[in-house]
């Protein structure tokens, strides 16, 4: 069920250990808040070891999982929508805390979206998949509507790329070993690395740097994303205080 809640509290949990396998306590995605106005959010890590201080990606935009078709009629009421795979093979909780949303409308206006909570059927390349909900349909789902699916953004994290492939996520706060699951900081005072870019104290800071997992000057650039402000002059190669405003 979609509710409104406050943020939950990280209180007598140590951030920075990892576990190969997820926490019973936690769900991939929140967000959760820690001292001193600090945000941290509960990541999977993606196939290379985390750098500490590096700005991090959501994992790299995957089309084939846009315009899907939906592959039976959905009805109100209904806890899943029936959708075709696209052409790849998923796991069953690869996109448990992700979205899926009306991409084209059938009867369903676009837009649309719900939490997905569990897929199952077949998971191969052009499998029937059910796509198990946060809450019912609340509108009758026809075969001429497409939809979207997106992984968390914290599933599946990876080092900022110098070519943007996603949005900024966080900042590494330590050494996440692959595929596995740890925090990493969203919000706050953090130390960060920095490129060779020429940027002052109380500089807007973006993505978008020459140098992966750095942030950079803010740019206008339209791939580049606003991540906060300098607290300290830009320095190639070290780590640099900023205040991160992702969440």
């Amino acid at each position: 069920m979609a509710i409104l809640a406050g943020r939950p509290i990280v209180a007598d949990i140590d951030l920075y250990k990892s576990t190969a396998l997820a926490s019973s306590l936690f769900q991939v995605g929140d967000v959760y808040a820690g001292s001193k106005g600090r945000l941290f959010g509960y990541a999977l890590n993606g196939a290379t070891a985390l750098v500490k201080g590096d700005l991090l990606q959501e994992a790299a935009n995957n089309t084939t999982y846009a315009n899907m078709a939906v592959g039976t009629a959905g009805a109100v009421g209904d806890t899943f929508i029936q959708v075709t795979n696209g052409t790849a093979t998923i796991t069953s909780n690869q996109f448990v805390g992700g979205t899926i949303g009306v991409y084209t409308a059938g009867t369903v206006t676009v837009a649309d979206e719900y939490v997905i909570t569990k897929i199952t059927g077949t998971l191969t390349t052009g499998g029937a998949l059910k796509v198990y909900l946060d809450r019912p349909l609340r509108y009758v789902y026809t075969t001429s509507a497409t939809v979207n699916m997106k992984r968390s953004r914290l599933s599946g994290v990876i080092q900022f790329p110098t070519t943007q492939t996603g949005v900024p996520v966080g900042v590494a706060i330590y050494e996440i070993p692959a595929n596995e699951y740890g925090f990493v900081q969203t919000h706050g005072e953090c130390t960060a690395l920095s490129d060779g870019a020429t940027f002052a104290v109380g500089s807007s800071i973006s993505s978008g740097s020459s140098t992966a997992g750095a942030v950079s000057v803010g740019s206008v650039a339209t791939t580049d994303c606003f991540i906060g402000y300098a607290r300290q002059v830009s320095a190639a190669g070290k780590g640099i205080s900023i205040f991160l405003k992702i969440d």
